[in-house]
């Protein structure tokens, strides 16, 4: 079996004086998928963020292939909740492309090769030319899936990313989503 890609020992994070998660330890390795479960208040989101790189453990450690963890990074993208983050002045396309020209990744003509590409992978590569406010909400989100897997991210952090749909849009969603987490051989850590 092969060694962990992220490793978490004995972690503690939280906010300011309110710690959320204490002693956690978790190993998740390289292409699994990792649900977190759990009521409301329990410390799943605040996992996430703390794997993202956007908060530091008070105590205990996180390590990304054996490293301790110092902040965000472009191998861990997270895709929030709130599926109007996308700029409503950028098209769909603008829009994918956006963080791979910004972290200069890639330049303009490979970056909109690769965001319609993943347009293509997410069946939105026919809105590329469309505004956000066009889109359903569904569609929306999916946007802001192709913008992260565009990326190439080695980690996808999804901090429950459909909970704003309806029920059959939901499904749709996660049926999509698994089958580009098996195409792509990210790990994926979904909330």
């Amino acid at each position: 079996m092969s060694s962990p890609l992220i490793t978490l020992r004995n972690a503690t994070c939280g906010y300011g004086a309110r710690d959320i998660l204490t002693d956690v330890d978790l190993e998740i390795r390289a292409s699994e998928a990792v649900a977190l479960l759990g009521a409301n208040g329990a410390g799943k989101s605040t996992l996430l963020k703390a794997i993202a790189g956007f908060l530091t453990p008070v105590e205990g450690s996180i390590r990304l292939d054996g490293h301790t963890l110092h902040g965000p990074g472009p191998d861990r993208i997270v895709v929030f909740q709130e599926f109007d983050q996308l700029p409503p002045w950028k098209t769909v396309k603008q829009n994918v492309m956006f963080p791979l020209l910004a972290s200069r990744t890639l330049g303009r003509k490979a970056a909109e090769s690769r965001a319609l590409e993943t347009l293509d992978k997410v069946g939105l590569r026919q809105f590329a030319d469309a505004y956000p406010h066009t889109l359903s909400g569904g569609m929306k989100q999916r946007v802001a899936i192709a913008r992260a897997l565009a990326m190439r991210p080695r980690i996808l952090l999804m901090d429950e990313p459909f909970a704003a749909l309806d029920a059959l849009t939901r499904r749709k969603m996660q049926e999509e989503l698994l089958a580009l987490w098996e195409q792509e051989g990210f790990t994926l850590l979904f909330v």
